[in-house]
């Protein structure tokens, strides 16, 4: 592993049998020089009235890898049905997170308290056991073996699957780091002024034109049956329109990009939940809608191309991106307004 880089690692496992356990892989990656995270650091963990799951899913989103320790237990369930790590894998898996997997040996002795009981808690168990083949995986049996295996595996793993990680400015010479931040600023002036060039004097009526073209998108969501998760991927067709006024209200002032997929995802939940329903009439709960990674950054380029929105430069920064309405955006979205509210 790099010297100067430093990898935010998530850690993902049942609590309450695993208390120790976790506390090994802190020490562990603390020792290799990671950044570990998990739900117990994270706002809202000790409140049972407190949903911390925003938290837990930014964390996610800002960590280069996941370390997933599976025990003898499921887990506790959350509302949609399914356990709080169940929810973590899956999430990770849809942001295709390099995910390193521990799975623990169900032959070894296990204590009770430690383990399903019962017939469907088992049975879930196995499901998600098998979803965790596809990862690279590792058999342990004990603490002393678990951490061993992630001294061994993880080094390997970080240099196969290279992830941006995170540099101290200490660390970076400081020559280099005023070059770099000269050629972003450059690199960001450029943009601006090419995006201005393309849309130099673009008409509201023709903006709002081709707002009202088709496009088809892909989203992903969790579809629930019989008690287990499947993650699909489906199609939606729609008009630009749809989907700028989805998330426009945000861009009042300027919103992050974690602000505008949860919009997103709201207005796919909305939108598309009783068709998913349909097509899978077995499945009892449908959650986590979330335009995929090609869609959104299609939507993102479209949208600037349009001249609708741009990228807020004085507050986005390495590891956040801030985007903001055009004055032109501005014009446009109040047309909508007034035009909705006209047949309304």
């Amino acid at each position: 592993m790099s010297l100067l880089k430093r990898y935010q690692i998530f850690i993902s496992s049942t609590y309450r049998d695993l208390v120790e356990e976790r506390q090994a892989l802190v020490n562990a990656l603390l020792s290799l020089g990671c950044i570990p995270v998990g739900p117990e650091f994270l706002p809202g963990f000790r409140n049972p009235d407190q949903d911390n799951w925003p938290h837990v899913r930014r964390a996610i989103d800002q960590s280069d890898y996941v370390v997933l320790v599976s025990g003898g237990r499921y887990g506790s369930l959350t509302r949609s049905g399914i356990s709080y790590l169940h929810r973590e894998y899956t999430y990770a898996h849809t942001l295709r997170k390099p995910i390193l997997c521990f799975v623990r040996d169900l032959k070894a002795p296990l204590a009770a308290n430690k383990k399903e009981v019962t017939a469907e808690g088992v049975a879930r168990l196995r499901v998600f056991r098998e979803s965790l083949q596809k990862h690279n995986n590792y058999s342990w049996d004990t603490l002393e073996t678990l951490v061993s295996l992630l001294r061994q595996h993880l080094p390997t793993f970080i240099e196969r699957l290279p992830a941006p990680g995170w540099i101290r400015a200490a660390d970076v010479e400081e020559g280099q780091t005023e070059k770099q931040l000269d050629l972003r600023k450059q690199l960001a002036d450029l943009q601006e002024v090419k995006h201005s060039l393309q849309h130099l004097s673009p008409s509201q009526s023709n903006s709002i034109n081709a707002l009202q073209e088709l496009v088809e998108l892909s989203f992903a969501c969790n579809i629930y049956i019989e008690g287990n998760c499947k993650l699909i991927t489906s199609k939606a067709t729609l008009i630009w329109q749809d989907v700028f006024n989805a998330f426009a209200v945000d861009l009042d002032s300027s919103a992050s990009e974690d602000k505008i997929k949860q919009s997103l995802a709201q207005f796919l939940a909305e939108r598309y939940t009783h068709h998913i329903h349909e097509a899978y009439d077995d499945a009892h709960a449908v959650s986590s809608f979330q335009f995929t990674d090609t869609s959104l950054r299609m939507i993102r380029l479209h949208l600037r191309r349009m001249g609708l929105i741009r990228k807020d430069t004085l507050h986005s920064n390495r590891s956040r991106a801030v985007w903001q309405l055009t004055p032109l955006g501005r014009k446009v979205l109040e047309d909508i307004r007034q035009h909705t509210a006209v047949n309304d």
